[in-house]
């Protein structure tokens, strides 16, 4: 014989008697149909003990609380990485525009958009990673957001991005990809890169009339207004910090299946894996 249909007053009549100990309400379980109504008649006469006998079910059972924050936190991050996919379409333009340093074919089928800042550890620690995932993908087009987010705290932050800037308008992405490499394998973070420091790599790319240039134009020229923008957008799409990725079809796309977005640290195999997704 099939058991008898769970409805709503049965299934609360089973949680309370698992909740509640009373020999009263234990002695009328004999039949499921009786359950239900015991149960509503007890929740009738006895409001105030409906809570207390819930919060003392959860007290020896905190495994579901900690199932339910976990459900909680996991559906919190769907909508997050929703939302980010959303301002990854919404801004696409921008996150692929050429006026940002890039390597790879300008007609690449996928692209992938990295913010960062030469003093940020995390940055530091995925180097090698973009490193690797440029030589292994020589068809994907890899763009550089300077996002010197820590220029308030470590003021070498914003003169390495302006460098960097130059460097790329100078010379292009192969000669600016050197300097971003470089500037990373010193293994100086988090305010340990010193002036001297990225001056003396300057000098190898720029001359002294073009670092000078860039070191009393702060506030104006093309350099500024790059920077500018960068930071504008990082925070259209939400980003508090660095490193931040979002990998993408340089074709204009609604195919949300095709765009990730990583507001974080991540592996070489992650990235590779959106890669693969990105040119469909």
């Amino acid at each position: 014989m099939q058991n008898p249909r769970l409805t709503p007053s049965r299934l609360t009549g089973l949680l309370l008697l698992g909740m509640i100990s009373t020999p009263a309400l234990a002695a009328q379980t004999g039949q499921a149909d009786q359950i239900g109504q015991t149960a509503e008649a007890y929740i009738a006469s006895h409001p105030d003990k409906v809570g207390q006998a819930v919060a003392t079910y959860l007290a020896d059972h905190p495994e579901f609380l900690i199932a339910a924050s976990e459900n909680l936190h996991q559906r919190q991050q769907i909508a997050q990485q929703q939302a980010y996919v959303q301002l990854a379409l919404q801004y696409q333009a921008d996150l692929l525009s050429d006026n940002s340093p890039s390597v790879g074919p300008a007609n690449a089928k996928a692209a992938v958009v990295m913010f960062f800042d030469y003093q940020c550890s995390w940055c530091s620690k995925m180097a090698p990673e973009v490193e690797a995932l440029v030589k292994a993908n020589p068809d994907t087009r890899f763009i550089f957001k300077e996002f010197p987010i820590f220029a308030s705290r470590w003021p070498v932050s914003g003169l390495a991005a302006r460098l960097g800037e130059q460097v790329w308008l100078t010379h292009g992405g192969d000669k600016y990809l050197e300097w971003h490499n470089a500037l990373y394998a010193t293994g100086k973070v988090e305010g340990a890169l010193t002036e001297q420091d990225v001056y003396t790599l300057a000098k190898t790319y720029l001359t002294p009339e073009q670092i000078a240039a860039v070191k009393t134009a702060q506030d104006s020229g093309a350099v500024h207004d790059a920077l500018m923008l960068n930071q504008a957008l990082a925070q259209h799409m939400d980003f508090t910090g660095t490193p931040a990725f979002v990998v993408m079809p340089q074709a204009a796309t609604t195919d949300i299946k095709r765009v990730s977005v990583v507001p974080g640290s991540t592996s070489q195999d992650v990235l590779q894996m959106a890669i693969q997704k990105a040119k469909g």
